[in-house]
């Protein structure tokens, strides 16, 4: 695809609207189909590593062992498991089919994320976005827009003439602001204005930013545009911009690619060096690799268990892997999209910063397992979160930088069990005064189970209309009673409702209102977890009974790690890895249900550490074909 050079400011504009339409279409983005600058798929040399690279077996947890998966807090692997069952996790969620074969997927190029874009940017160049860069109100990157609880899955984002204007206007500025001599002499490049050292400038910042090293075609390009800027009267400083422009609007930087046609067709073969690295730091870092795991994928060491266990355990001792359990839970409790009445945005990022927070403590300072968060009783406040809680905002210990951000016991708040009962998740569930049963249902479903409720079934819009006429002024336990009467109203509302009755006494902020609404009703704890029909389900007659059933039950449990596998893959949820994470969740427990033994198992998995070969594209050029 042809490209356009604005002599004016020396930047390079690609055309990548196609690229990014074919993606959002669901469409595989190849170099081969798309012909971009920039587009190649892996770097010269790169070969399909042996099979007898990472595989899951020795130290690092994979598939392969392990059993079912049955937590337990406090007992990894203890109790009697259950086989995946057909129904598990099916509703309304599309993607690959499952044979019965612990398989990788096809490749897939998955577009960088606001976040990683931003956090690449900043590794490689020392640039951090501005705010406005980062608000898409004001012409900067859009946001994410994956349908799912992670908003980065490649298989899910849509694209727009924004993406493509906001590239070019971001590359533009963060050229302007690299320290280019300090960043020349860190990286030891010559700095004289010669087409050597602009070579040596391009081939060093290109590998940094495409993940692997730049191949011949792609070499020559951005060294034109070095000799191109030289040609105008341009100092190094100048022209080392120049090139630094073109390579944040390549396709190559803004897509992770993989070579899905390298192998033998519809068979599975482990990612190759420069492959497995570029995921292990979009996974752990939000980023793209650094020095020493470009060069374990270079020597080939990264491909080999002790190579790939000591990166993995560097790379999580490293403060950016913090970046991905930020991520993680920004998108798992949205306490950013609070709606309540009255919300503010200084309100919204006070509880996002103390969700965040509290998720950071539990695993990274106290070192809890995944099953142990509905179990909590540690949250992190600010004043803020302070008064949703009802305690003063002194209560805790300092905790961090800020003294007003405290590590809180809440023991004494008999209502407040685990991260779900944090203000933060609550209000993330978008309600603006009473907690809706259907909204909170339809937010826990996903999370909890990794379904979506079946889709409203046609015709029954004014059925829908006369309904909520006919309860207004209801509470939310009422309007059940009415549609457990209606077989068209509950076969479906079954799937999610039942999750929400027990938060029935916390508003759309997250206060605990009492056990009465403002008419004197009753606000009733009890219920039931719809993993099975009511009188088969568990039941619970407290918020914190109904904590201990999610911190144990084997189906929540198994989707907390497929939450894990998706956003360690960029992918939604699918049959695939519903059935993978049987194996991961085992081997998670089996290493000590730690965050590392999280990442470990996920790793170790073919899901992200091999892909299946997909057969090349039909060549409909000229006498390439049909």
């Amino acid at each position: 695809m042809p490209c356009t050079l604005d002599r004016a400011s020396g930047l390079l504009l690609w055309a990548v609207t196609a690229g990014l339409t074919a993606l959002a279409c669901g469409q595989e983005l190849t170099s081969a189909s798309t012909g971009l600058p920039g587009g190649s798929l892996s770097a010269p040399g790169d070969q399909a590593p042996s099979a007898g690279g990472p595989s899951g077996q020795g130290d690092l947890p994979g598939p392969g062992s392990g059993g079912p998966f049955s937590p337990g807090v406090g007992s990894p692997g203890a109790g009697g498991g259950s086989s995946l069952s057909p129904e598990f996790g099916t509703g309304g969620m599309g993607g690959a089919q499952f044979d019965g074969v612990l398989s990788p997927r096809e490749g897939l190029a998955a577009r960088l994320g606001k976040h990683e874009y931003r956090y690449s940017v900043l590794d490689v160049l020392g640039v951090d976005l501005s705010a406005d860069e980062l608000d898409p109100n004001v012409g900067g990157l859009p946001n994410d827009t994956g349908d799912g609880v992670f908003k980065h899955y490649a298989d899910k984002q849509t694209s727009t003439e924004q993406h493509t204007l906001a590239y070019f206007e971001v590359a533009s500025s963060v050229s302007k602001r690299v320290d280019v001599a300090a960043l020349a002499e860190k990286l030891a490049v010559c700095q004289d204005a010669t087409v050597d050292c602009g070579a040596a400038w391009t081939a060093d910042i290109g590998q940094r930013l495409f993940r692997r090293p730049l191949d011949d075609r792609e070499s020559t390009l951005y060294s034109d545009v070095f000799a191109d800027a030289l040609d105008q009267g341009a100092d190094f400083d100048e022209a080392a911009r120049w090139v630094v422009a073109s390579l944040l609007q390549a396709p190559a930087f803004l897509f992770r690619f993989e070579n899905e046609t390298l192998g033998t067709p519809d068979e599975e073969r482990p990612l190759t060096g420069n492959e497995l690295a570029a995921r292990l730091a979009a996974f752990l870092w939000v980023s793209v690799p650094d020095d020493e795991l470009r060069a374990a994928a270079a020597n080939g060491t990264l491909e080999t268990e002790a190579g790939l266990q000591a990166q993995v355990a560097r790379m999580l001792a490293d403060p950016k892997a913090q970046r991905f359990t930020e991520a993680f839970i920004t998108d798992f409790s949205r306490a950013r999209l609070a709606a309540f009445d009255g919300a503010t945005d200084e309100q919204r990022q006070a509880l996002h910063d103390s969700i965040v927070a509290t998720f950071q403590y539990h695993f990274w300072d106290a070192q809890r397992s995944v099953a142990e968060l509905f179990t909590t009783r540690e949250f992190v406040i600010n004043p803020v979160v302070a008064e949703l809680l009802g305690v003063p905002p002194e209560s805790g210990t300092p905790v961090g930088t800020s003294a007003s951000t405290r590590l809180l016991d809440v023991s004494q708040l008999p209502e407040r069990v685990g991260i779900m009962a944090h203000p933060g998740v609550i209000a993330g569930m978008g309600d603006r005064e009473v907690g809706s049963f259907v909204n909170r249902g339809k937010y826990l479903l996903e999370r909890l189970l990794c379904q979506n409720p079946v889709a409203f079934p046609m015709g029954l819009e004014d059925a829908l209309e006369q309904f909520n006429a006919d309860t207004t002024g209801l509470n939310e336990h009422e309007k059940v009673a009415i549609r457990k009467q209606r077989v068209e109203c509950w076969g479906c509302h079954a799937q999610f409702e039942p999750f929400a009755f027990g938060f029935s006494r916390f508003d759309g902020a997250g206060r605990y209102v009492g056990e009465a609404d403002a008419a004197g009703k009753p606000l009733s704890l009890e219920g039931w977890v719809p993993i099975a029909a009511e009188a088969t389900a568990p039941h619970y007659s407290n918020f914190a009974e109904y904590m201990q059933i999610l911190a144990t039950q084997e189906e929540v449990q198994r989707c907390m790690t497929e939450h894990f596998l998706d956003f360690a893959t960029a992918h939604s949820p699918d049959p695939l890895v519903r059935a993978h994470a049987e194996t991961v969740g085992a081997q998670y427990l089996a290493s000590g249900a730690t965050l590392g033994a999280m990442v470990s198992a996920v790793i170790g998995s073919p899901i992200f550490d091999s892909i299946k070969v997909s057969a090349p594209a039909e060549d409909t050029t000229a006498g390439g074909g049909q």
